[in-house]
């Protein structure tokens, strides 16, 4: 996948997790965000401040998931620490990175 063609299927599933539901059982999505190749400069610029805080704020649950599936994602690769699985590793941090403190900014949400 190129650059641009993985930029756009990033946007594309970023733009999946603002507009609608995800389920934490949809393991086709999940799987391939976590595979998609980005940089850290991408993921910090397509997860843009308004867009993590549209997900915290409108898809709360998404948001919850994807924390969830990251973490997830980075306990299996922890049992299992192949090569092969090191960039969705890396990509599993970035977007952590990127959402967490919009996930702290509001504090218990859960209302």
């Amino acid at each position: 996948m190129g650059a641009s063609a993985s930029k756009i299927k990033f946007r594309e599933s970023l733009t999946s997790l603002t507009t609608r539901d995800v389920s934490p059982t949809d393991t086709d999505f999940w799987d391939e965000l976590w595979k998609i190749p980005s940089s850290s400069e991408e993921v910090f610029e397509l997860l843009t401040p308004a867009n993590a805080r549209k997900l915290r704020d409108d898809r709360f649950e998404n948001l919850a998931t994807l924390f969830t599936q990251a973490t997830a994602q980075l306990c299996q690769i922890v049992e299992t620490p192949y090569t092969i699985y090191f960039d969705q590793a890396l990509n599993c941090v970035r977007v952590l990175t990127r959402v967490v403190p919009f996930l702290l900014e509001k504090g218990d949400t859960g209302e």
